[in-house]
């Protein structure tokens, strides 16, 4: 007789999964250590009698490609995602007041399952390729002859790498560092005369039109991701890959774990092309910035944004109190930083929220007594990258 509960339970008896096999719905319950489980602590399973393909039976979450979904999704709705992975519904994002209903249908995700596997199948067996041609050149003698072009560069790499959007928004610090020392040499090679006025031409109108490119898709992504809700972390991912360019006054990008400082830092500070450092504290565009005191008929800090305030102040101070060691580290990884006076900055709310000349005013008065600190909207930063764009397009410097 076949039993009507399909469980599986952990050395302490609790619950991994648990699905009626008459009403074929069940749930999947994380392991606490699981990297997915900061995303969502449990998944509805609808339409199996069984654990569906795609899943450990050990409690660690989605195998291949689910892992990968799972993380974006958390990436983006954060702590109101809610997940059901359905053998029959359609895939679909619903919004119920706070929180967000993502179902997954299973036939889906084991497609993309497949070509996640193909593709490690086929990255595998290029390093295969790889080792055995090392192996061969390097120590003849004990292994077989083999096709040591797989060591080599394959011409056109760079190029074919370069093409792809995908490839280009995803370079982090140190590609983007190779390229701008690689750049100038490359430059240096091409063989200039007083009549090879074209080829400098084309160099300079090539940097001028990828900048304008490359504006153009964050000008678009950012008025998107206006237009929808997204989580504080999600800003703080965008804000971090763009804001060497959103805010262009800045030359480098320092992330807290990178100098492994002790005290109360910001996840990241900026720091300008004269060595000063900034502090900024991201808060969603959707945060109001004041409330209404109807009995003394002015306005004051929302609840939200004072406790912004007063974090970001906290972290003005550990960067001041921590100043020599904090230069030292920096200094380490050739970043040369002088920490005098740090101002803050909140990137938070959007202009248009000021709905009144007096709210308007009253933000202006209360932005103006802050020390050392300033609060930035979303849609004014968003305005200034488009005058940046517009003075790129007219050939002015930015």
């Amino acid at each position: 007789m076949v039993k009507k509960i399909a469980e599986k339970l952990r050395d302490d008896g609790s619950v991994i999964y648990r699905i009626d096999r008459d009403r074929k719905t069940g749930e999947y319950v994380l392991n606490s250590d699981s990297s997915q489980a900061k995303h969502v602590a449990k998944i509805k399973l609808h339409g199996f009698e069984r654990l569906p393909t795609g899943m450990y039976s050990s409690g660690f979450g989605f195998t291949n490609a689910g892992s990968w979904l799972l993380s974006e999704l958390g990436r983006e709705f954060g702590s109101k995602l809610r997940l059901t992975l359905s053998a029959t519904l359609p895939s679909g994002i619903k919004k119920t007041g706070s929180t967000v209903q993502v179902t997954l249908n299973h036939n889906k995700l084991k497609a993309a399952n497949n070509v996640v596997r193909s593709i490690k199948r086929e990255r595998n067996d290029e390093i295969r390729d790889v080792i055995e041609a090392f192996l061969a050149a390097n120590f003849p003698r004990h292994f077989d002859p083999a096709d040591t072009s797989a060591l080599d560069y394959r011409p056109g790499k760079i190029a074919e790498l370069l093409d792809d959007q995908e490839v280009l928004e995803n370079l982090n610090e140190d590609d983007k560092n190779a390229i701008r020392t690689v750049f100038p040499g490359l430059i240096g090679e091409m063989a200039f005369t007083l009549r090879s006025a074209k080829k400098v031409k084309i160099v300079a109108e090539g940097l001028k039109k990828t900048q304008e490119v490359y504006l153009a898709k964050i000008i678009a992504e950012f008025e998107k991701k206006l237009k929808g809700k997204h989580s504080e972390e999600s800003w703080q991912k965008f804000l971090r890959t763009y804001i060497l360019t959103l805010l262009n006054t800045y030359a480098a990008v320092v992330e807290k774990q990178s100098v492994d400082l002790d005290g109360k830092y910001p996840d990241f500070m900026l720091i300008d092309a004269y060595g000063y450092l900034d502090v900024y504290e991201i808060k969603k565009p959707q945060t109001g910035v004041l409330s209404y005191d109807k009995s003394r008929k002015n306005y004051f800090w929302s609840a939200e944004v004072a406790r912004a305030i007063a974090q970001t102040e906290k972290y003005l101070g550990s960067i001041q109190q921590y100043q020599l060691d904090l230069e030292h580290k920096l200094r380490k990884q050739k970043i040369d930083a002088h920490i005098v006076r740090p101002r803050g900055f909140i990137i938070v709310g959007r202009r248009s929220g000021l709905k009144n000349e007096d709210m308007a005013y009253d933000f202006r008065v209360l932005n103006d007594a802050l020390k050392n600190l300033d609060l930035i909207f979303y849609d004014d930063l968003l305005t200034n990258l488009k005058a940046l764009s517009d003075r790129l397009a007219g050939g002015q410097q930015s």
